[in-house]
């Protein structure tokens, strides 16, 4: 993935007022996303992954403890999902309002917040790569959920928001 034209298009933007530029990374799972958010090297970066709570992601959560904190100029304090342990960190995560702030994950162009970015980028890759890459993070065992609940559920997701 070459993130030079993201890259170029973040050194580009000044918003008025605030001194952070807030970038969505949003797309399927295994499309790529964190690949390009790790890309943006001097970024801050919260994965909406890690506002899954064990059934859902909890995106007003999301939007309560990053967003609101940082479009007031305050630091984002938050716990982050651990999918390891399943089960929330017991350290808080900061992100300061300051530099570039990335959010990134399946849910991070949500019309909840999506409004909130300077820059919102998507990022696209075939169904059957992202299946191959989620196969290789998740292992063999993880095809089932992938190909019966988790890939239908983003399309939804995707088609309906």
């Amino acid at each position: 993935m070459d993130a030079r034209l993201v890259l170029a298009r973040i050194a580009a933007l000044r918003p008025a007022g605030r001194s952070f530029v807030l970038v969505g990374i949003g797309g399927h799972g295994a499309a790529g996303k964190s690949t390009l958010a790790r890309q943006i090297h001097a970024a801050q970066v919260v994965g909406t992954d890690e506002f899954w709570d064990g059934t859902d992601f909890e995106l007003s959560r999301l939007r309560a403890e990053v967003f609101e904190p940082l479009l007031n100029g305050d630091e984002a304090t938050y716990h982050a999902f651990s999918w390891e342990l399943q089960a929330p960190l017991p350290e808080p995560c900061h992100v300061s309002p300051e530099g570039v702030i990335v959010i990134e994950g399946v849910c991070a162009l949500h019309r909840l917040f999506r409004e909130a970015y300077d820059l919102k980028v998507w990022v696209e890759a075939p169904r059957e790569l992202r299946l191959a890459r989620g196969l290789a993070r998740d292992g063999e065992g993880a095809r089932r959920i992938w190909e019966e609940t988790w890939m239908p559920n983003e399309d939804r997701y995707v088609e309906r928001d």
